[in-house]
């Protein structure tokens, strides 16, 4: 049996335009999605440092050499025991490595995978407080849906980045695209 602990986005003017998009149906998907990014990057510590970071690259290295879902898994939790990077990004990256072998290029779709699993973690912190008759999801049926349609665009706007990362600084390079396709998003 596990615990979870829920780690709220801050309750500042950074975060607002976001939990407004939570609110308000009339705001466009392409919109929240911007926010979502655009929060996440003006933090103290932009999200995006850690995606950048070392462990996160050897994962999509891991996937890129990896004939399987199974020894990719078993070669990244080896690579964050002996490293001891683990973080909730890392914890993404290892849950996107299954769907990444869904598809015949493993690399690619485990980076959508994984961007589409961490956008999902920032609405699924936050998005579950504003469920009612006032709020844009007026159900859980509602949020659910909402909460997939997030994830389904994030990994379209990655599907969208033509970069394949072969080192370090090219990973850096797809994560700038990524983030910068991801703010600038139009549905």
């Amino acid at each position: 049996m596990g615990t979870s602990i829920s780690h709220p986005s801050p309750n500042n003017n950074n975060w607002k335009p976001v939990k407004i998009g939570y609110k308000n149906k009339k705001i466009p998907l392409d919109r929240v999605i911007k926010e979502i990014w655009r929060a996440s990057e003006n933090q103290d510590k932009p999200l995006s440092k850690e995606i950048n970071s070392e462990i996160i690259f050897k994962c999509h290295q891991l996937v890129s050499q990896s004939p399987n879902a199974r020894e990719a898994l078993k070669s990244f939790r080896q690579e964050l025991i002996s490293s001891k990077q683990n973080s909730i990004v890392a914890e993404f990256a290892k849950r996107a490595i299954p769907a990444a072998y869904l598809s015949d290029n493993a690399p690619k779709q485990w980076r959508s995978a994984f961007f589409s699993e961490l956008t999902g973690y920032i609405v699924s912190r936050d998005a579950s407080g504003y469920v009612g008759k006032e709020y844009r999801n007026k159900s859980v049926t509602e949020l659910n849906a909402f909460k997939n349609e997030i994830r389904l665009e994030a990994s379209r706007i990655i599907d969208s980045i033509s970069v394949e990362p072969k080192n370090i600084n090219d990973w850096k390079s797809f994560v700038s695209s990524a983030i910068s396709s991801s703010k600038s998003y139009r549905k």
